[in-house]
């Protein structure tokens, strides 16, 4: 699906509706866009993962706002005072810059991937190992 960037006026809660960004974390999010100086909301419709770029009034890094994080922070310290203590911050795969987590998040702890659940079939008296369905391919 091909990206688009809607209304560059969008207010924030505008962007955030059209982003489909949940209401627990609005507060959040107006929070650190205030904190930086945010001047414009565009939503990008990217598929199955929307955002929001939020421009800054001083040329700093857009911030991209993501369902569970935002990132686009010039610093940990910039991060870290928008988002206030507590906040969970990190380097962001976008060079140079930090994301903060938000209240609500899918952010997966770094390294932490999808496990494959691998099934075994039990031993037969024989010895081997049955098939998932119990059958033994010597004694069966």
């Amino acid at each position: 699906m091909t990206s688009s960037a809607n209304n560059p006026t969008d207010s924030l809660l505008a962007a955030l509706s059209k982003a489909r960004i949940p209401v627990e974390n609005h507060k959040f999010k107006r929070q650190i866009t205030t904190a930086v100086g945010v001047v414009d909301y565009r939503a990008v419709d990217h598929g199955h993962r929307p955002y929001i770029i939020a421009t800054r009034h001083d040329g700093s890094p857009d911030l991209h706002i993501y369902y569970g994080y935002t990132n686009g922070f010039t610093s940990r310290e910039e991060a870290m005072r928008a988002a206030g203590p507590g906040a969970a911050c990190e380097p962001s795969s976008r060079k140079g810059t930090w994301y903060v987590e938000h209240p609500v998040t899918k952010v997966r702890p770094a390294g932490d991937r999808a496990r494959s659940i691998r099934r075994e079939g039990g031993i037969c008296e024989c010895g081997m190992q049955l098939s998932l369905t119990g059958v033994c391919a010597s004694c069966d």
